[in-house]
């Protein structure tokens, strides 16, 4: 999320990022980005996609139709996500971050 401001500015305003997922507001780290979320679409409607507060239903048609996944996951625990990205010939950047997952 601390690049997506760059990134909308460098490629001209010509990009569009879809962040999917709840966020737990009870666990501090997740409070923050879903701030920080929020923040990004207010300031940049037309460059970002984000509802932190609701479950992301949409999953396989957006796996199917992105350029690519993006899962700098915290806490991932089971991998799951980058699995569908997979199913849809989706390729994924992945990487752990901290947290108890094994997903790399």
């Amino acid at each position: 999320m601390d690049c997506i401001e760059n990134l909308i500015f460098q490629n001209n305003r010509k990009v569009y990022f879809l962040i999917g997922g709840q966020c737990n507001p009870k666990e501090p780290y997740s409070a923050k980005c879903a701030e920080k979320l929020k923040e990004l679409v207010t300031k940049y409607p037309f460059n970002v996609w984000a509802n932190p507060d609701a479950f992301f239903n949409d999953g396989p048609l957006i796996n199917m139709g992105c350029d690519f996944g993006l899962m700098p996951s915290k806490f991932e625990p089971g991998g799951i996500v980058q699995h569908e990205f997979f199913v849809a010939s989706t390729p994924v950047i992945a990487m752990k971050t901290g947290g108890l997952s094994d997903t790399v």
